[in-house]
């Protein structure tokens, strides 16, 4: 199904119509013996005044490692697309039902990105990623190199699994103020990210491997740019802190917390409404 919505950008002289097409699509998993498509959805933008389309962009929903797909995020994909960029979102597959090891949820993505390299060729391509996918945003970059990724911007990622991991530990034994966190969640609401979480990493070594190649990446040349909220609950700053040295810039938005929002607004149907909407 198609769905369409219409944008007003108003200048001193003129105001311009932008429309937004959202379709949805299917790519089929290059893993042998393996009947998955995957779903996604494609967003592009058509204006009054032709404006060129600038570039395509694979954008990679959070959702703790468990959760989303490639619905979860309207705001942000249409945010994308009014700003003339092809977005492309996927339920590509991870928590319990592809854990870390199995390198399901890195292949889904990678099938993705040749769909997205073969259908708009002649246009830059670029990664941005929220939250669990901005982890996901700034490894995927680091795999494929600077030929193919033109640019990566991971909002509020989870760069590094294991000190999000103690974080959580910290606040359900009750320690964070001591730890150094001075804000956190409350006991219950921590308990239930990082079993989330734990779906897909399983155990520690894998968590800070993981961290640990992002924090000494093999591409430093990726230009990148993160966004974090200064009151960000769910990825304090500990956790991007080693990673701040592979962005290009980062944007600390203050009194802003995870998705950059004051809270997660989840509306039956409608997905996550956040990103200063």
């Amino acid at each position: 199904a198609n769905c369409k919505s219409s944008t007003k950008k108003s200048t001193a002289t003129t105001t311009i119509t932008t429309t937004i097409t959202a379709k949805n699509s299917t790519v089929p998993s290059s893993i042998a013996d393996d009947d998955f498509a995957i779903p996604i959805k494609i967003y592009t933008s058509s204006s009054e005044n032709h404006q060129p389309t600038r570039a395509a962009v694979l954008f990679i929903h959070g959702g703790v490692f468990h959760d989303g797909d490639c619905n979860s995020h309207p705001t942000i994909a249409n945010g994308l697309a009014n700003l003339g960029l092809v977005v492309i979102t996927a339920s590509f597959r991870n928590g319990k039902e592809a854990p870390h090891k199995s390198n399901i949820t890195n292949l889904d993505l990678k099938d993705v990105v040749d769909y997205i390299q073969k259908t708009w060729k002649n246009l830059p391509f670029g990664i941005v990623g929220s939250s669990s996918g901005g982890f996901f945003a700034l490894t995927l970059s680091q795999s494929l190199g600077p030929s193919i990724v033109k640019f990566c911007i991971p909002i509020c990622p989870v760069a590094d699994p294991f000190k999000r991991a103690s974080y959580l530990r910290s606040s359900i034994s009750g320690s964070a103020k001591s730890d150094g966190y001075n804000i956190h969640h409350d006991v219950a609401k921590s308990r239930q990210i990082l079993s989330k979480q734990l779906s897909f990493w399983k155990d520690d070594d894998s968590m800070q491997e993981a961290g640990g190649s992002l924090s000494n990446p093999k591409h430093r040349n990726i230009p990148t740019l993160m966004i974090i909220g200064s009151v960000d609950k769910n990825v304090p700053f500990s956790v991007t802190a080693d990673v701040q040295t592979l962005a290009t810039r980062t944007i600390v938005i203050g009194g802003k917390g995870h998705e950059i929002c004051d809270k997660l607004i989840d509306e039956e149907g409608g997905g996550y409404h956040c990103y200063l909407h």
